[in-house]
């Protein structure tokens, strides 16, 4: 292997056979930093277009039992997934929800005081059910856990959040 130096992008190169000319090197070395560059535009364009700013995963805290995980970005996509703790998807489905309802439920997020939760509230037990809940509303960024253990601020908006899933059949349970 030996490195290159196109104008401060360094890429590494592997040794070719002997019966490879210059040219065939230089298209090659070509193919792979155009591949690059295509590669990390697309992906910077999908994380720009994609930031999660709703995280939910409730359900089981115990090694068996189901846990429900959602996400929603800032243009109102959704993915839920339904599976066994254990690792296995039971059921998935991705949907969209009008940006105008996940404004309201982060303006709703900062009128119950959700920013300024603690960040983890423990009911003590081994085993039981809980949630997490990530938000980020313009950079705003704060998540709560609870383990066996419920707060009004977050039943709230769990039950603010099951109204706007309900006409997909989703219903976020977390044992409360």
């Amino acid at each position: 292997m030996f490195d290159v130096n196109l104008s401060g992008v360094y890429i590494s190169l592997p040794h070719y056979p002997a019966n490879y000319s210059l040219n065939d090197q230089l298209s090659s070395m070509i193919k792979h930093v155009k591949s690059i560059l295509i590669l990390g535009s697309i992906f910077i364009a999908i994380t720009a277009r994609s930031q999660v700013v709703v995280q939910v995963n409730a359900g089981s805290r115990a090694l068996w039992g189901t846990n429900q995980n959602l996400f929603i970005d800032q243009q109102g996509h959704c993915q839920f997934y339904l599976n066994e703790v254990r690792g296995t998807v039971k059921d998935s489905s991705s949907f969209n929800i009008p940006v105008s309802q996940l404004v309201s439920f982060l303006d709703k997020a900062k009128q119950v005081g959700f920013f300024n939760l603690k960040n983890k509230y423990d009911g003590g037990l081994a085993d039981g059910s809980g949630i997490f809940l990530s938000l980020n509303n313009s950079g705003q960024k704060h998540y709560v856990e609870l383990l066996n253990k419920d707060i009004p601020e977050v039943h709230e908006l769990v039950v603010e959040l099951n109204t706007i899933l309900a006409p997909h059949g989703i219903k976020i349970n977390y044992g409360q």
